[in-house]
């Protein structure tokens, strides 16, 4: 049996559902179906892919490995076909080739905008937890836009030709814990009182988050212990359910299965989410930065303790 692209559609599904019975009602499939065909995806590469978890399906060592690939496959097939050859006209409206950070905002974006255009629009979404590669993606025509977040001070090199605009000034970094740890009970953590705590951090990030966790830290006194490196979200929070590690998270995570989001005390890291666009851009960049501002606004109440901390602190550009 030889992998085809619906193979890794698959596979990353029930990676990001954590459910074989989810991932196939969003593959449009049968759960015995699907649980067929995962077992011929292993037994074609040999080993397998998943395991179970403490609340489904987890990917093993190997499986992770196979995922990143995976993804890595099916985001630049994603970026292929939205390539428009030299001298084609799109037709039937008009068509935006977004890249977003990885995150609740890249799917809460697109039903507003295309309800906004006036026109009928296609967005083909490619998100990318690497700042750098997105902003090369606008600069070279492969995106017309992309929401971008860097951690102030941390933040990459300016960006030649491309139009950015500040779309939320501050957005500061939560930890992610277990539901079980000591601090989970906390409205807020000390960085100090996780000294002792393994972290785990995805490689692929390049939005300066690493370099700010160790930076936060030695301001606190300690060097972090990084113990993993791992890309995938569903992987991840199973060594943060566990108890296993601790990790920088999204303000606008989303808790539950074991998993919760507190503030650290008195933010020692905080993100900037910028919008940058090309020139011309298919959307004007005003509606588009619009539609991301109030998109984001709508998810600052997915965790109740950032839904306190945006009372108390949040600042949006206009």
């Amino acid at each position: 049996m030889e992998l085809e692209f619906r193979h890794l559609r698959a596979l990353i599904a029930v990676a990001d559902e954590g459910s074989i019975t989810r991932a196939a009602a969003v593959l449009g499939l049968s759960q015995p179906a699907l649980t067929a065909q995962i077992q011929r995806i292993e037994r074609a590469l040999g080993a397998p892919v998943f395991e179970r978890g403490y609340s489904g399906v987890v990917p093993t060592g190997f499986g992770r490995t196979v995922l990143t690939r995976a993804r890595t496959v099916v985001n630049e097939m994603a970026g292929l076909q939205g390539v428009v050859p030299p001298g084609s006209v799109a037709t039937g409206g008009v068509e935006l080739q977004l890249g977003c950070y990885p995150g609740a905002l890249a799917s809460a974006v697109v039903p507003p905008l295309v309800a906004a255009y006036e026109e009928p629009l296609r967005i083909h979404m490619h998100c990318d937890p690497s700042a750098a590669d997105l902003l090369a993606r606008v600069r070279t025509g492969r995106l017309d836009a992309a929401v971008v977040v860097e951690v102030i001070g941390f933040e990459t090199g300016p960006q030649d030709g491309l139009l950015r605009e500040v779309v939320v000034p501050v957005e500061p970094m939560f930890v992610a814990l277990s539901e079980n740890h000591p601090q989970a009970s906390q409205d807020e953590v000390d960085l100090i009182e996780l000294v002792d705590e393994n972290w785990i951090v995805d490689p692929q990030v390049d939005a300066g988050v690493t370099a700010a966790l160790r930076w936060a830290c030695g301001e606190a006194g300690f060097e972090p212990r990084i113990t993993h490196e791992i890309s995938d979200a569903s992987a991840a929070r199973e060594f943060i359910v566990s108890g296993q590690c601790v990790s920088m998270a999204q303000a606008t995570s989303a808790e539950g299965r074991g998993l919760v989001v507190r503030p650290m005390r008195g933010d020692p890291i905080i993100r900037r989410i910028d919008l940058a666009t090309r020139r011309p851009c298919p959307v004007e960049p005003a509606l588009l930065r619009r539609i991301v501002a109030e998109a984001y606004l709508g998810l600052t109440g997915r965790n109740p303790s950032y839904a306190r901390w945006w009372a108390q602190n949040a600042v949006m550009t206009n």
